[in-house]
């Protein structure tokens, strides 16, 4: 002791020879800081203050925001008012230089380890700052940078050297890391044997053991493909992972999807059928072509014959020695697409779509429309353009089929027996989801809930971060829990801890960004995206989030900037945007629309200043592409139709998400889809051994492109697997 007391006071001799009237005390209070030498750092003030035995001190405790501010007189040497202080701290909280260095003293004294999460610590050089540290994991490079060029000394306190082994719990992956990917692969029958993984990256080859297990060399990024007799093909991109398990289905399963009835109405104008009404194709916002059974020549022995020729840029290939074509093999708006998309269109019959061909070497061949006799077709409509597709998702991406049949034609009008079902439908929707919970079912949730204050709340919140504070989703859960005390300083406290343990996890910090989004912090949202878009500048969803962030943030300028780049694919890492396209486009025009008198439009498309309006839009967002769920969306006349993102069902569009780095969807509702909607997910948990709950973003708005758009942005945790829940309600008025 006496020879580190030595030291300090010849470190103090060495750069305080003035006697000073005034200095700022700037105390990091945040999480990492729990860890301090907190004897050795008030040994250092001991001696600062029997040097300047008279002083008046500024203290600052800080972490995410100022936690206290002090002014307190040191008058011979006496500091025992300050001491209790800093003896009394709470470490909570990431930390922010961003409210320092303001005050008006002679010198500044910081301790801090010198941890950037929030903001840089990037202070004026007027004054000298003086920097303490006692933490081993210290930022000794910026903070010695710091004092230099401010004048001022680095003091660096770390502990003596004691090997530690600091046990860490099991979050993401085995730590295996050794070049190898397995897992087991499972059909609806159970374990499946003799399947076969290639891995499309390297050639290399594998077939599952007789236990349905599997075992093939692979790194990150590399494509597995997985196939089997009777099964669907199943591709894949491998993560940081390194257990895959599979679910393959039977390609001669009927699609689940339903959407809502074609009904018939009777015709004042040229009316087309939309795929649930038939509309005056006047008032339509999207390219429609349709023919009627005036148009299908005799001489047409099937529906195939029927088409060709019927539609602009709608292409059927002709039968081959090998393979005869089916309707659902229908080219149109993807035929120029990546090979790794499925190209084909979808076909609706009577409202129900048709299972769809896949366009992928070896893949599956429907045969559910090709049987169908052109007698018994009353009209077919072909939608073209994504904006006439959306209440069938990515399904319609390549064009819309629409076949109404003369039987549908002939009960015209709205049935109004409850007990029969309209047609063009399947069995109305009988599921019993859930209500989902608004806190996690964890241990340390129950243990806050008795709670009678929110000053005992925090009491039990500490004691169960001692053992839960390795994780960062304990924070994330925890500040739910707080919202529920209306004390979002506590709350959001809670939650920056997230950037102390995790500032370098993409998946983590994307909900961080949604929760923010959620609170209405907009700004703190932004600057989230921004370190996100640090960590991955190939991700298509990190541009397209940090434009739609600064929109939010109020920066519109900078929104349609980037916008324009991505547009353009200037400067964005070379990123391929194709499966957000669409999405971009619409929210470029609607941020044009929102705000296009505080917008510099030079160098805009004019396509860009046509604005689109829907009644309503809802996009779902997911913080980890490995998720699987099935998302059923129940219409007003309770009818459903279910989206299913699972590698048994949509390996193509998540092997794309993989490619291109995002996990979006987004479906828009119209005047004529009144009533209130249900969305409903059933979550089946991660293809990879990522046992973490997932998180899902549901962005609601009403009047999207209108001067009255209004926004409502939730955000749900899906760790119950098998279970069907309701996330989202939508009333369409």
């Amino acid at each position: 002791m006496k020879k580190l007391t030595l030291t300090l006071t010849l470190l103090l001799g060495c750069f305080l020879g003035l006697a000073q009237s005034s200095v700022a005390v700037y105390w990091d209070a945040s999480y990492s800081m729990k860890d301090r030498n907190l004897d050795r750092e008030l040994k250092f003030l001991d001696n600062y203050f029997k040097k300047h035995t008279d002083i008046n001190v500024k203290l600052i405790m800080f972490s995410n925001e100022i936690i206290l501010e002090d002014n307190i007189k040191v008058e011979n040497s006496d500091w025992s008012a300050l001491r209790r202080e800093l003896q009394k701290t709470i470490y909570d909280g990431a930390s922010t230089y961003d409210y320092l260095f303001k005050d008006q003293v002679d010198e500044y004294l910081l301790f801090t380890d010198g941890v950037e999460n929030l903001s840089k610590l990037d202070p004026p050089t007027t004054k000298p700052i003086h920097i303490v540290s006692s933490i081993d994991d210290t930022n000794t490079t910026d903070l010695k940078l710091v004092s230099d060029k401010s004048s001022g000394r680095f003091v660096y306190l770390p502990k003596d050297f004691e090997p530690k082994v600091k046990e860490k719990k099991e979050l993401m992956v085995s730590g295996r890391n050794d070049g190898f990917i397995l897992g087991t692969i499972e059909g609806a029958e159970g374990r499946l044997v003799n399947v076969s993984v290639v891995n499309q990256t390297n050639g290399n080859g594998v077939a599952s053991t007789t236990e349905g297990t599997y075992n093939i060399e692979a790194s990150e990024g590399d494509i597995l493909i997985y196939s089997y007799l009777g099964k669907k093909t199943v591709s894949l991109r491998v993560s940081k992972a390194d257990i895959i398990n599979i679910t393959m289905s039977d390609i001669n399963q009927n699609l689940e999807e339903v959407v809502l009835t074609a009904q018939a109405e009777k015709e004042e104008f040229e009316m087309v059928n939309t795929g649930n009404t038939k509309t005056d194709e006047r008032s339509l916002g999207y390219s429609v072509e349709s023919i009627d059974s005036d148009d299908i020549s005799p001489l047409d022995t099937d529906v195939q014959q029927a088409v060709k020729g019927q539609f602009a840029n709608f292409l059927l290939p002709n039968d081959t020695a090998i393979d005869d074509v089916d309707l659902s093999q229908f080219l149109g708006r993807g035929r120029n697409m990546s090979i790794l998309l499925n190209q084909y269109g979808l076909v609706v019959v009577d409202g129900v779509p048709q299972e769809q061909s896949t366009s992928e070497f070896g893949g599956f061949r429907s045969r559910t429309v090709s049987t169908m006799n052109p007698d018994i077709i009353e009209s077919i409509t072909y939608l073209k353009g994504l904006a006439a597709t959306n209440k069938y998702g990515t399904l319609g991406r390549n064009g819309v089929l629409l076949i109404t049949t003369k039987m549908a034609m002939a009960n015209p009008g709205r049935n109004t027996n409850e007990n029969t079902e309209p047609l063009g439908t399947t069995a109305t929707y009988r599921g019993n989801a859930e209500e989902l919970s608004d806190l996690a079912n964890e241990p340390y949730i129950e243990a806050l809930k008795p709670a009678k204050s929110v000053n005992e709340a925090f009491i039990i919140y500490l004691e169960q971060r001692e053992e839960f504070g390795d994780s960062p989703f304990f924070f994330i859960d925890v500040h739910d829990y707080f919202k529920g005390w209306n004390n979002p300083l506590i709350s959001e406290r809670i939650l920056s801890n997230v950037f102390e343990i995790a500032y370098d996890d993409v998946k983590v910090l994307k909900v961080v960004a949604f929760k923010q989004l959620e609170n209405g912090k907009y700004r703190d949202a932004l600057a989230t995206i921004e370190r996100i878009v640090q960590i991955e500048p190939k991700q298509s969803q990190s541009y397209r989030d940090l434009a739609l962030g600064y929109s939010m943030a109020g920066e519109y300028q900078k929104a349609l900037e980037l916008y324009k780049r991505i547009d353009k694919n200037l400067n964005v890492g070379s990123t391929d945007f194709t499966g957000l396209r669409r999405t971009i486009q619409n929210e470029m025009k609607n941020l044009i629309a929102q705000h296009g008198q505080q917008l510099n439009l030079l160098g805009v498309d004019d396509k860009y200043k046509r604005p689109v309006k829907y009644r309503s839009r809802i996009v779902f967002e997911w913080n980890d592409l490995d998720v699987e769920f099935d998302l059923n969306i129940v219409n007003p006349q309770n009818r459903f139709f279910t989206w299913s993102h699972t590698q048994a069902e949509n390996s193509q569009r998540i092997l794309q998400q993989h490619q291109e780095g995002y996990g979006l969807e987004e479906f828009y509702l119209t005047s004529g889809d009144l009533g209130e909607w249900k969305f409903n997910m059933k979550y089946y948990g991660k293809t990879s051994n990522d046992k973490a709950p997932a998180f899902i973003k549901i962005s609601t708005y009403k009047n999207f492109g209108s001067p009255n758009q209004t926004v409502d942005i939730k955000v749900v945790r899906m760790d119950k697997q098998d279970i069907e829940q309701t996330v989202a309600k939508l009333l369409v008025n």
